[in-house]
Formats: structure tokens, C-alpha cells, sequence
């Protein structure tokens, strides 16, 4: 019994020495020295580990990229039009305040449309159809103001209210057909601009990526156009837009089916 006590007592002071000689072995969360069986390990803690806290301008500077895809079918009493068009819009911006966003859009874009017209000549007294198909190729710059109305789901989800200026350049060039009698007949270039407010809800799936769509059939503004020809004088037409003139045109045609757009992009933090 008398070495049973003398072994215990033996094992136990052995502890005691070794935790002299290592106090602390997981010290100030990077790692400790442990002696085992008489050999010195180090030993890593996992449990809490050092990050490089963001920058400040990584926080709220960000760029993207946005692209618009719309094609449209537009009948009425004398016009058949068909269309579509692609757009890319790479931007940047910086958030002003936790609500508050500022940014710049650059964008071109392509446009191919096909359309049948019918006129009345005056001279025989009879109807004709033309046919005419334009390409039309533009740019233009959108500074705008971004506002968040809501956070869902732990700030992964946002809806904000945007509101843009934008100005840009417009070069049709008809393909085939006569664009005697149409807004392409001699016609060299445009100037369109205007500003808009529309809703755009956003995703964001980590600190570097968030996911954004736009509602433009939602949006409401003003837009203008100055139209410039070769051999006549400038025309200028404005047209005031409400839900946009894209939702306008469908009202107009009883709710036509054949208008389709999609608007969306992704932001990126560095």
C-alpha cells in the first residue's frame, strides 16, 4: 500500500513540474511549447485566429459591370416594329453613408430593329409598304444617387431608389429598305438625355460581390432628343415619360404582348 501512496505522489509532483516549466501552453492565441515524453512540440490554437483588418476605401469604393438586354414586337395602325438590343455598363462608385450610394455609369450599346410602315400616295391614290431595317450603335454616361429604403436577412438583401442623369450619342445606319418618310431619312445622329428615378434591389453574397437588378418598367423621368440631319434642319422632340415610355407603349397598345427587358449587374468591392 506504502508504494501504491509513493507512486501517486510520484506522478503527481512529475505534473507539477512540467506546468512550471509550461504555465501557459496555449499563450496570447498564436501557439505554445509543450514538453511530452520528453520531447518539445509546438502547438498551433485554431480557435482564435489573426485577421488584417479592411481598409477603409476597400470598404466603400466599389466597381461592376451591368448589362440590358431588351427586344420588343410594337404594332400599330400603319407601323410593325421588331427589335432588340444589348448593352454593357461598366461603373464605380462610393458609399457616401451607410444609406447613401454615389456612382458613375459608362455604356455602350447595339441596337437591330426591323420594321414594315404603309402610306397613302397621293398621286395614284393607293397604299404602300415599305420595309426598313436600322442598326443603331450609341454610348452615354449616367452619374447617379442611390438611396436604401429597406435591409432584409441580415443586410444581404436591399432595396434602394435610384435616381440618374444621363446623356449620350446615338448613330443609326439603315441596313435595307427606304427610310424616305421616317425619323431615319437623312438623319446622321442623335443626342437623347434626361434624368430617371427607378428601384433596384441588390444581393450581396459576400463583402466583395453583390448581385443587383433594375426595375426600369417601374421608373419614371424625362427624356429628350435632338435629332440631326445631313441636307435639313435639326428636329427636336421631347417626350415626357410616365412608368417609362417603355410601359407607356404597352398601355397604348392594350397590353400588346411582345415588350421585354432585363436590366442587371454585379458590384465588386476590392
Amino acid at each position: 500500500m506504502n508504494r501504491i501512496y509513493l507512486l501517486i505522489a510520484a506522478v503527481v509532483l512529475g505534473a507539477v513540474a512540467a506546468t512550471a516549466q509550461n504555465p501557459d501552453p496555449i499563450s496570447n492565441g498564436v501557439g505554445a511549447v509543450i514538453t511530452v515524453a520528453g520531447e518539445t512540440q509546438n502547438v498551433q490554437n485554431d480557435s482564435v485566429q489573426e485577421t488584417t483588418p479592411v481598409p477603409e476605401w476597400k470598404k466603400k469604393l466599389y466597381y461592376g459591370y451591368n448589362f440590358d438586354i431588351y427586344w420588343h414586337h410594337d404594332s400599330k395602325a400603319n407601323t410593325k416594329e421588331n427589335g432588340w438590343s444589348i448593352a454593357l455598363e461598366p461603373e464605380i462608385g462610393w458609399k457616401l453613408k451607410e444609406r447613401v450610394y454615389l456612382g458613375l455609369r459608362l455604356g455602350g450599346s447595339f441596337q437591330d430593329s426591323y420594321s414594315t410602315y404603309s402610306y397613302l400616295d397621293l398621286r395614284t391614290d393607293k397604299t404602300y409598304t415599305e420595309e426598313l431595317r436600322v442598326m443603331l450603335g450609341s454610348w452615354n454616361v449616367t452619374p447617379y444617387m442611390r438611396y436604401r429604403l429597406k435591409s432584409l436577412f441580415n443586410d444581404k438583401l436591399g432595396i434602394w431608389l435610384e435616381a440618374h442623369l444621363f446623356a449620350g450619342m446615338e448613330f443609326p445606319r439603315v441596313i435595307a429598305g427606304n427610310a424616305t418618310g421616317t425619323d431615319f431619312d437623312g438623319q446622321r445622329f442623335s443626342a437623347t438625355y434626361g434624368c430617371q428615378v427607378s428601384p433596384v434591389i441588390t444581393y450581396r453574397f459576400n463583402r466583395k460581390s453583390t448581385f443587383q437588378i433594375f426595375f426600369s418598367i417601374m421608373s419614371f423621368g424625362y427624356s429628350g432628343t435632338t435629332r440631326f440631319y445631313t441636307g435639313k434642319d435639326n428636329e427636336y422632340t421631347n417626350d415626357i415619360i410616365i412608368f417609362s415610355g417603355k410601359l407607356r407603349n404597352l398601355l397604348a397598345n392594350q397590353f400588346t404582348p411582345g415588350l421585354y427587358g432585363l436590366k442587371f449587374g454585379v458590384q465588386k468591392n476590392f
